[in-house]
């Protein structure tokens, strides 16, 4: 095409100033307009394909780490939610038995209590989820179910998930200030027969138990959609 057009220039130098002259100008400056548009548009086409490989290659890669970072979190979550529903169960076995013992069932009771000491919270990893969304690429996955799947867990459900532990967190604290006055950490027993049938110590297992079962509800919550996210991006990467 450009030989075309450097032969069409050489017979234009060479001819005598006409009409017929300016109009083969004209469609010669026309015709290397639509040259250069035409390459110009060549060119965005390949640099396009170009930045469209390097997103496909950045998505594959983003996905597979993202999957690793995932189970770690699903397995964290796993002993988090085991560890809040033996804590749950044993709250509840203790208001029950409590309102029966006797003093022979002491050691049962500092048995029971001693598992609600058990206090995990969870923290998710997120260091791949916030390369990616500080990258802004994470608007650009292919998959727009996918990319939406992946934003509603870390934003939505680690982050109340998260925020209740923190208040968990909080709980346990305001209840360690006063343990000493009752329990012996070392021995793991409670000092007192009188203070168990305190109407007090049942009160601050209803308080233990009430924020636990929040938080063993929504850890649950994040267990179930930590899988389907799994499950999610398995399917994409294959």
């Amino acid at each position: 095409m450009a030989k075309l057009f450097n032969n069409i220039r050489k017979k234009l130098v060479s001819e005598k100033p006409s009409a017929s002259r300016t109009a083969n100008y004209l469609k010669y400056a026309i015709g290397e307009i639509v040259l250069v548009v035409i390459g110009i548009l060549i060119a965005l086409q390949i640099n396009n394909w170009n930045e469209t490989q390097k997103m496909n290659r950045w998505e594959q890669r983003f996905l597979i780490d993202l999957k690793s970072e995932l189970k770690s979190n699903l397995m964290q979550l796993e002993k988090v939610n085991i560890g809040q529903k033996r804590v749950g169960n044993a709250c509840i076995e203790l208001k029950s038995l409590i309102k029966v013992a006797t003093i022979k069932d002491k050691s049962k009771i500092d048995s029971i209590y001693s598992l609600t000491n058990y206090q995990t919270t969870f923290f998710p990893t997120t260091g791949v989820y916030d390369s990616g969304l500080s990258a802004g690429k994470i608007e650009n996955l292919n998959n727009s179910k996918l990319k939406y799947a992946i934003m509603n867990l870390y934003n939505h459900f680690y982050k109340r998930l998260v925020y209740n532990g923190e208040i968990l967190d909080d709980v346990i604290g305001n209840i360690d200030l006063d343990k000493d006055r009752y329990y012996d950490r070392t021995n793991k027993k409670l000092k007192s027969w009188e203070y168990i049938k305190n109407t007090e110590f049942t009160l601050k297992l209803d308080y233990l138990q009430a924020r636990n079962k929040e938080y063993t509800f929504l850890s649950q919550q994040n267990l179930t959609e930590t899988k389907r996210l799994i499950n999610l991006v398995s399917a994409e990467l294959n």
